[in-house]
């Protein structure tokens, strides 16, 4: 088992002491992680156990004196990593269990259809693209009827006024437009009416 120069150890209750704590990491890392890794810890759960022991050895080696006889450094070593696997552990199954209720809540209907929220965003974004690819084919007066009376429901007479265009060729653009819209939404076999 490694022993801890003493030394080492004075030098580390210093947190400001970066090459002593270099020289601390390098010595326990490799066996911390081995130690966790034993225990079935995956990989990515066992760096965040020695991450979270090098945590908590921090503050508590500030204060440790080493007394051989209330026990040896490798002994309070190991029931700091115990507490952090445990404590770990805990967290684990909590954020398991967390997991499966949402899955229990929320499996039937994923498995059966998209929620709304799904659709909805996949519909808005189906119609963004053709409203895209439309405006920049269309002319821009009739772009403008279709944007102010379809997209703004602003009033015809008000869009015709505007445009020095008829309040009948404003409904025709803008009608056109939508049926343009629509076109491109049907590229998709999304067309927007459909739930």
């Amino acid at each position: 088992m490694l022993e801890t120069r003493i030394s080492l150890l004075e030098r580390v209750r210093d947190p400001a002491d970066a090459t002593a704590w270099g020289e601390f990491v390098a010595l326990y890392r490799p066996l911390l992680l081995a130690y966790v890794r034993k225990r079935g810890i995956n990989e990515h759960d066992a760096l965040d156990v020695v991450q979270e022991v090098f945590a908590r050895l921090v503050p508590a080696l500030a204060q440790f004196q080493l007394d051989h006889h209330r026990g040896r450094f490798r002994t309070w070593l190991w029931q700091v990593t115990h507490a952090a696997l445990t404590d770990g552990a805990r967290r684990r199954a909590v954020r398991t269990r967390a997991e499966k209720e949402w899955l229990d809540q929320h499996e039937s209907s994923v498995a059966d259809h998209p929620d709304d929220d799904w659709d909805e965003l996949y519909r808005r974004r189906i119609l963004d693209v053709a409203l895209k690819r439309v405006r920049e084919s269309a002319q821009p007066a009739s772009w403008a009827c279709f944007e102010g009376r379809v997209l703004e429901d602003r009033p015809a007479a008000e869009i015709a006024a505007e445009l020095g265009l008829s309040v009948n060729a404003v409904y025709v653009n803008a009608s056109r437009m939508l049926s343009r819209v629509r076109e491109e939404c049907d590229q998709f076999a999304e067309p927007l009416d459909e739930k």
